[in-house]
Order: C-alpha cells, then sequence, then structure tokens
C-alpha cells in the first residue's frame, strides 16, 4: 500500500513539473514575441557581431560571434542591411575578427592578439561548451575573409567596425593598417563605421582618413559620451539598447550625431529600440528584427 501511494505522489510530481515546464515554455515564447507596435520602421538592421552571441533558448544560436557562418547567416539568410564586427589587429598588423580580450574566454589558447602573430590565431577553433561545439565548426577569420566575402555581393554592406586595441602606442598603425586593408577593397567610406569608446583612438583614424565617419561607444555614460563627442567632433554614438531612452537618442540627433544602438533577442525588447528611432539597430536576434521591420 505504502509503495502504491508512493508511486502516485510520484506520478503527482511528475505531472506537476511537467505542467510547469509547458507553462514556462509557453510565457517564455509569449515573452518573445509579444512587442509593441512599431511607430518608425527607418532604421538599418547590423547583423550584431553577425548573428549575435551564443544563446541557450529562444532564439536558440550556436554559432560564435564574429565567425564566418554567423555573418553569413545574419546577410544571406536574414538580409541584414549589415553587420558590427570586432576588430583586433596581431602582433604583426594583421586585423583579426574577435570579441573578447583573450582567447581563452572562446577558444582552447591563451593569449592577447596584440601579442601573437596572426598564424598564432588564424583558424583556431571557437569553443562555447560541448552542447554548443556539437553545432558548429566555427575558427576565428581575418577581416580581409570578410572583405572578400562581401565583394561578391551585387551591393556591399554597410559594416560597424568595432575598434579593439589595447596598445594605445598603436593606435596610428592599427589605423593605417585598417584604412590600407579597407582601400584595398575599395570599401566606400560612406558605408563605414569606426566605433571606440577610446576618442584618442578614433582622433588617429581621423589623421589617417579625414572623412572617416567616427562613433564614440558610450560605455554606459550616455552625458560623458555626448559630451566627448561635441568636443572631438565625432559623427555618432553608439550604446546598449538597455540603457537609453528615446529622449537620450533625440538629444544625440539634436546634436547633429548619428545614434546606433545594440542588443535585442526578444521583439519586445527589439521593438523598443526600433521605437526611440535611432538610425541603426545592431541586433543579435536578426531574423526577429527583420520580420518585423517586412
Amino acid at each position: 500500500m505504502h509503495q502504491t501511494l508512493g508511486r502516485r505522489v510520484s506520478s503527482k510530481v511528475k505531472l506537476f513539473i511537467l505542467a510547469f515546464l509547458v507553462l514556462a515554455m509557453t510565457v517564455g515564447a509569449w515573452l518573445m514575441y509579444r512587442h509593441d507596435e512599431l511607430q518608425h520602421k527607418d532604421v538599418l538592421l547590423l547583423g550584431h557581431a553577425g548573428s549575435g552571441f551564443f544563446s541557450p533558448f529562444n532564439p536558440f544560436n550556436p554559432l560564435p560571434s564574429n565567425s564566418m557562418a554567423s555573418i553569413v547567416k545574419a546577410m544571406e539568410e536574414h538580409n541584414a542591411d549589415g553587420v558590427e564586427v570586432d576588430v583586433q589587429l596581431s602582433q604583426d598588423g594583421v586585423p583579426i575578427l574577435y570579441h573578447d580580450v583573450t582567447l581563452e574566454s572562446s577558444t582552447h589558447a591563451e593569449g592577447i592578439i596584440d601579442n601573437l602573430q596572426a598564424e598564432e590565431v588564424v583558424g583556431l577553433k571557437y569553443s562555447g561548451g560541448l552542447f554548443y561545439d556539437l553545432f558548429h565548426d566555427e575558427e576565428i577569420i581575418t577581416l580581409e575573409a570578410l572583405l572578400k566575402r562581401f565583394a561578391t555581393y551585387p551591393e556591399l554592406p554597410y559594416l560597424h567596425l568595432d575598434l579593439r586595441n589595447h596598445n594605445p602606442e598603436r593606435h596610428s598603425y592599427y589605423a593605417q593598417t585598417l584604412m590600407s586593408l579597407l582601400r584595398k577593397y575599395n570599401y566606400p567610406l560612406q558605408r563605414i563605421t569606426f566605433i571606440s569608446p577610446n576618442p584618442q583612438f578614433l582622433k588617429a583614424f581621423r589623421e589617417v582618413e579625414p572623412q572617416a565617419q567616427l562613433m564614440i561607444d558610450t560605455g554606459g555614460n550616455f552625458e560623458q559620451a555626448l559630451q566627448e563627442a561635441r568636443i572631438h567632433e565625432l559623427q555618432g554614438i553608439c550604446a546598449n539598447g538597455r540603457d537609453v531612452t528615446a529622449e537620450h537618442v533625440e538629444r544625440a540627433k539634436e546634436q547633429g550625431l548619428q545614434v546606433a544602438l545594440f542588443g535585442g533577442k526578444s521583439r519586445s525588447r527589439i521593438a523598443r529600440m526600433i521605437n526611440m528611432k535611432p538610425h541603426a539597430i545592431q541586433v543579435n536576434n536578426v531574423e526577429a528584427m527583420r520580420d518585423m521591420l517586412d
């Protein structure tokens, strides 16, 4: 009798857990797909580091940021207007796409790209853990590999370059090297935006290319970024969509600045950013934003 009672209790627990999981998934799906009505659709859709970052839930994304498959998915599968990518410069002067400071965060290697030869970095396999690695076989690529791919497109995409440099003494060298590569592929300046939280780094690009479009990353401090944009005569401001309001965006526009926001997986978050009326959104969920705009 005790065993029968125990089985009944166990069955009820299992049913309760199952019901809870179904409810949680339903609520999660509702939160992902519900969103405010769009009041604005004139905005550039840019894939954030390609198709965003590793994501364990809806939208499930096993592709590493800045990987070729992530970028191709954003551009060729979901019809983004362009991409934002993170560019680091190897010790021997090769622009490489990689987001984090150290290699150990996303690969089995160690070190900082600034201190390594390109041959030690390019081709390293990304590793996000066993679960993610079952779904991808991506490796670190160069910016040139991306430019070669884009050169096959009927029209060159918009390109937001998030500049990563850990050695201020290399600001000028970095700028000269990157501009040389972009000129090699005849990439139009009106489709390129250079982004950094460091105004001195951005000024190095102005010295190499006076017409370069320079955008400061707020780093979470919008007021300071507005002030620095004005002082250094920059063309734009980039901010996390979670940290700003429509009033922030409007103030930046009144100052004559281009505004780019980044982030957004759920449709509600994306809709909120769109309705703030920025010029561009570097979005994590490219598929959702494209569906919302179309």
